[in-house]
């Protein structure tokens, strides 16, 4: 897929919108990397946005090839000037099962210095970075270290205001709450934005719902240096799609996918009071859930499930969350195959409870799509009539206009 730019420049909103030669359907895609989370967004506009990235060197333990992993995100996104990028990448926390394999896969530093080398090795230049402020922190994995040491680098640039700062593959964006005078000048996107701008452009059919992390939870988690947890720091937001963009009442969204990390049901629970004391309960609606923590208990309620027999039942609130799904809604758990036993994640009992809400058909485990021995990324297609499996991987049929509700490869009407 190649970069494509019409001749056509437009002013708006003190940027430039520039407009691109669309594809057909914007699409979801899931990717099958064991007990870690990487989705794609591919947009109309043909802007991707990566949340969390997992490309392992091997995978021993595991079904599923790493290798193809790789080949398949080079295949999904475009190059400019020969040299792959991606529009976004939306780090939700820093544990390495979310930034596994950055540092070989994706490129660092000065874009003008990407060098014949690093085109070799097929290194993506991530045009604009998201991150929490959690990922300045020096309490970090290897595999996380080297996103903090580029989210600096860009941050100077911001303090410097450096005429470069908002090139591609220097742009940077703080997700939550952040105090810290040292990156005041970046640009901040906290629970309550709506975002449709991505990477500088205007998008008229696409946003996002920021969620979380708050701040109280940034705050509390920061204080408690002994105790460190970052799963509370993650990003929570709801992906929305909709028909045009000045339609965005409830009849004009096509559908609406969560995403979260691995928050825990205490920050779900925050996620769901909030927002139905501001009455915006549209932003909890969803047709795609990318369950947290890849199929935990903790989304339903403590852990060990077996310690306390009282973990062993399920918050209220994490039903009732789950209630705000849309017809023929699926669930999406990115794990290895979830078994009754350890290790854990992924938990049997939380798959249990999903598949109560939404039927056994609707629950996709990305380790066993569309079979145990050669798993393939899950992918949406996302029509304005809706949403359905798409044919790679053999896990659904082409779209069609119409057709049983619900069957796979027929649209799902939402709204």
């Amino acid at each position: 897929m190649q970069y494509c730019l019409a001749s056509i420049f437009v002013r708006g909103r003190n940027l430039l919108i520039i407009k691109h030669e669309k594809m057909s359907n914007h699409k979801i895609k899931y990717y099958p990397v064991g007990n870690g989370d990487m989705s794609l967004i591919t947009l109309k506009s043909k802007k991707t946005i990566l949340i969390d990235c997992n490309i392992r060197e091997s995978s021993s333990d595991e079904i599923d090839d790493p290798k193809e992993v790789k080949e398949d995100l080079l295949n999904s996104i475009q190059k400019r000037n020969n040299k792959p990028f991606i529009d976004v990448f939306a780090l939700t926390h820093p544990d390495k099962d979310h930034c596994g394999g950055f540092d070989k896969n994706f490129y660092t530093g000065d874009p003008d210095d990407y060098s014949d080398e690093n085109e070799d090795n097929e290194e993506i230049i991530i045009d604009e970075l998201w991150v929490t402020r959690r990922v300045f922190r020096d309490d970090l994995s290897n595999e996380a270290s080297p996103i903090k040491n580029e989210a600096n680098r860009r941050k100077r640039l911001y303090q410097n205001n450096d005429s470069k700062k908002n090139k591609a593959g220097n742009r940077l964006r703080i997700v939550g709450h952040d105090d810290n005078d040292d990156r005041k000048e970046v640009p901040h996107y906290i629970p309550g934005d709506e975002i449709d701008e991505i990477n500088n452009e205007i998008q008229e059919d696409f946003s996002v719902f920021i969620h979380a992390p708050f701040k109280k939870t940034l705050i509390i988690e920061e204080a408690d240096k002994d105790n460190p947890d970052r799963n509370s720091t993650s990003i929570i937001f709801q992906a929305r799609f909709f028909e045009n963009k000045d339609g965005k009442e409830k009849s004009d969204f096509i559908c609406r996918a969560l995403f979260g990390g691995d928050a825990d049901h205490y920050r779900w629970k925050e996620v769901l009071n909030k927002s139905k004391k501001k009455n915006n309960e549209e932003s909890l609606k969803w047709d795609i859930f990318l369950v947290p923590h890849h199929c935990s208990w903790t989304f339903f309620n403590d852990t060990p499930y077996t310690d306390e027999e009282e973990n062993q039942t399920p918050k209220d609130y994490s039903l009732q969350f789950l209630d705000y799904k849309l017809p023929e809604a699926k669930v999406i758990a990115s794990s290895i195959k979830i078994k009754d036993e350890k290790p854990n994640p992924p938990h049997q009992p939380a798959k249990d409870e999903y598949i109560k809400k939404v039927g056994e058909k609707n629950f996709l485990n990305t380790a066993t799509k569309p079979n145990e021995k050669k798993p393939k990324p899950i992918e949406f297609i996302i029509t304005k009539k809706g949403f359905a499996l798409s044919p790679l991987g053999k896990i659904g049929s082409t779209i069609v206009s119409g057709g049983g509700a619900g069957a796979a490869g027929t649209v799902v009407k939402t709204g």
